[in-house]
């Protein structure tokens, strides 16, 4: 007798909880400090994202090159610049960039509006 079929969608959706779990779980680790164990937890999320075919949660703030959750002050710096912010990793210096256009087009219509 073989194994019961799960299907897909039902499958993405646990990977997604799964992943929201480690994530939480990673950002808690590595503000007590354990970044090793931070780093595991990260680890399994991303392998479950490329598993799964599902992105990774959006709130998930991590280093694409050493899999380390960022926790601004603690282990990134943040600087904003050109519409852009920019995630200085202090582990292994990579940089990661996030544009901020949305809150830049939104401040346009606000001013055409008055």
């Amino acid at each position: 007798m073989g194994k019961k079929k799960v299907p897909n969608n039902q499958l993405r959706g646990i990977a997604r909880k799964r992943m929201d779990i480690l994530v939480r779980m990673s950002e808690r680790e590595a503000l007590g400090g354990n970044m090793v164990r931070a780093k595991r937890y990260m680890e399994i999320a991303r392998r479950i994202s490329g598993r799964n075919k599902v992105p990774m949660p959006p709130r998930a703030l991590y280093c694409r090159r050493c899999s380390v959750p960022l926790v601004p002050g603690l282990n990134c710096r943040v600087r904003l610049r050109e519409h852009r912010i920019n995630m200085h990793c202090l582990e292994c210096d990579s940089i990661k960039r996030i544009p901020y256009i949305r809150e830049i087009k939104e401040r346009r219509t606000c001013q055409q509006g008055q």
